[in-house]
Parts: C-alpha cells; structure tokens; sequence
C-alpha cells in the first residue's frame, strides 16, 4: 500500500471506508458523507485563517494525510 502523502483524497476517503467496514450498500453514502465533512473541514480552515490574514489563500487539500488530518 501507497504512502498517505502520495494517495489522492478521493482514494484516501475509500480506503476510509473500507478500513471501518462499512456494510454492503452504505459505502457510497459513507463516501458522500465523509466528502461533506472534508469540505467543511476545508471552509472551517479557510475562515481560521482568514482571521488572521484576512488576504491569504488556502491551499486545496491534495494529499491523503490532509484527508486522515481534517476527517
């Protein structure tokens, strides 16, 4: 298996759910879920940092480890 750091987040969030061995018929519902709660991990992030720099980009999760970080 792949290094965290080289695995997309798309990939990472399957093997989320394959890793808590979600029952036959919920997995895309889990996957649909946990790209929601990515995405709102990503807003929270962006508002933090606005805060404080209010100019600043923030740069789009691209790793699996920044999945594994905000999910």
């Amino acid at each position: 298996m792949s290094n965290d750091l080289t695995v997309s987040p798309t990939v990472m969030i399957n093997r989320i759910v394959a890793r808590e061995a979600t029952p036959p018929g919920a997995e895309l519902a889990r996957v649909a879920a946990l790209r929601l709660r990515l995405e709102h991990a990503e807003t929270e992030q962006q508002v933090r940092v606005a805060q404080f720099d209010p100019e600043a980009v923030t740069e789009p999760v691209t790793t699996g480890a920044e999945v594994d970080r905000l999910v």
